[in-house]
This record gives C-alpha cells, structure tokens and sequence, in this order.
C-alpha cells in the first residue's frame, strides 16, 4: 500500500508519531519512501523518489542511519540505504526512555537550587495547641525547647499529655528550662526513660515566654494569658536560634531534682 492512498487521518497519525521520534519533514519522507519501496536504494534512486538533489538526500540518508532508522550495505563502490523495520521503531523509542533515564539525575544536578522560601503563621488562644502537633512530626526525630514549664503546661492544658503523644511518635527532646517556674521533679533514669535531655538555666535568667525549634521551624510562645503564638519557618532562623540555644546549653545545669 502506498503511503498517499491513505487517509489524511492516518498520514498525519504517521506523520505525528516519526515526528515525535526526532525526524524532520525530510527524514520523514525519506523514511516512508525507502520502506515503500521495500529494498535498499541508491542515493540517486533515493534522490529521484524524493526529488531532492544529491548533496540533500546524502545528509538526509546519513541522519535517518544514525537514528537507527535506516540501514547501509554497500554493494561495490556505493552505498545502498534500506528502511528500518516498522518493529524496530518501538525498540528505538524504548532506547531513547532508556538512555533518558540515564541523565535525569546528571540534569538533576544542573539545576540551581530553589530559594528558600520563609513565611509565618500565627496562632491565638485555643490554636496555640497545635503547635505541638506540628513539632511531634518532626523529620529529625528531635526538638529543641527553651521554656517556663509553667505557663508551657497553661498552654497546653492537662490533656494533651505532651510526652506520652512525643514518646509514641519517638521524639527525642532537648530542653532548658527556668528553674524559677519549674514544676516538675526529674532524675537521669527519668530522662533516660522519657528521650529527654534537660538542663535549669542560670538563676539570673527568668522569664515566662517560650520557643521550641525542630526541623525548619522555630516557635515563639507568650504566655496563655496573653494568647500568641507564631512558627516561623525558615532555616536562617533556625539556625541562630539553635546557635543561641547551643551557647544557654554550655552554661546551663543538669536538671536532676528527683532522688534516684
């Protein structure tokens, strides 16, 4: 069957379909042209089909055999050209899935890295709660906490149960706390047994705020009273609140007040 006795529909289905396969109008023709024909041919024979001249339907010939589309025997002093089987143009389409997916993570590694995105949510009276739900789902498994138990466990409420909710999610905690404020008795076995690392501030420094840092958040708590909250994300602030969290820790104590 000859490629122009079929429909405008299905030429432009073919059509479509080698273009999308990398050949150009040409290669397309070219193509179609030498599997018409069903035997290999000439450049000349090629170029007298096509109607094109010799140095185009050379090139032309030459791309379609780099692709894998066309094959090349010689038979004396020339070069006879003979069109891929129709089979053979899913395997090409497979090679080149293939050899795309080789590259993706070479291209990956091309592209700039996003800019950082910071933003701030702000939380108020009741919502202040869910603060902790967010930082119980913390990717690395740790946060960080500098804190007036008192006024942290009027925000929180008697129900929440904030250790026995981070121990089940297998959160480990760092803590400094205000040792004027405390309300809790502890002991090593006690941390040890509820992932808790803890230390009192110094006794000159007293307040009734509080922030927990985890991942790329960091949350700033007033008191209950007062009813504010915000999280900021943003891995500058993180990073200096963790900076300053790292120097309290170096002049802080163990908070061990419970008999062992």
């Amino acid at each position: 069957m000859k490629y122009d006795s079929l429909s405008e529909l299905k030429r432009q289905e073919i059509s479509e379909v080698l273009e999308s396969l990398g050949l150009s109008g040409r290669e397309r023709a070219a193509y179609l042209a030498l599997l018409e024909a069903n035997r290999p041919l000439n450049l000349s024979s090629l170029a007298k089909l096509a109607g094109w001249p010799l140095t185009t339907t050379k090139y032309v010939a030459a791309q379609l055999n780099k692709g894998g589309f066309a094959a090349v025997t010689k038979d004396r002093s020339q070069k006879l050209f003979s069109a891929a089987e129709p089979g053979e143009l899913k395997r090409i389409f497979e090679r080149k899935i293939h050899d795309i997916g080789g590259i993706i993570p070479l291209l990956n590694t091309l592209k700039a890295e996003e800019a950082p995105s910071a933003r701030i949510k702000i939380y108020d009276r009741v919502r202040m709660s869910d603060i902790f739900h967010e930082a119980l789902k913390a990717e690395s498994k740790l946060v960080y906490e500098i804190v007036s138990a008192r006024d942290f466990q009027e925000i929180l409420g008697e129900k929440f149960h904030f250790t026995r909710r981070r121990l089940a999610a297998g959160v480990r905690l760092k803590s400094l706390r205000v040792e004027k404020f405390e309300i809790k008795k502890y002991n090593k076995r006690v941390h040890e047994k509820e992932l808790r690392e803890a230390k009192f501030l110094p006794p000159e420094l007293f307040f009734r705020s509080s922030v927990m840092i985890w991942d790329d958040y960091t949350a700033f708590f007033t008191t209950k009273r007062e009813g504010l909250a915000w999280v900021v994300k943003s891995r500058a602030t993180t990073e200096m609140m963790l900076g300053f969290f790292d120097l309290l820790w170096s002049v802080s104590r163990r908070m061990e007040t419970l008999a062992e």
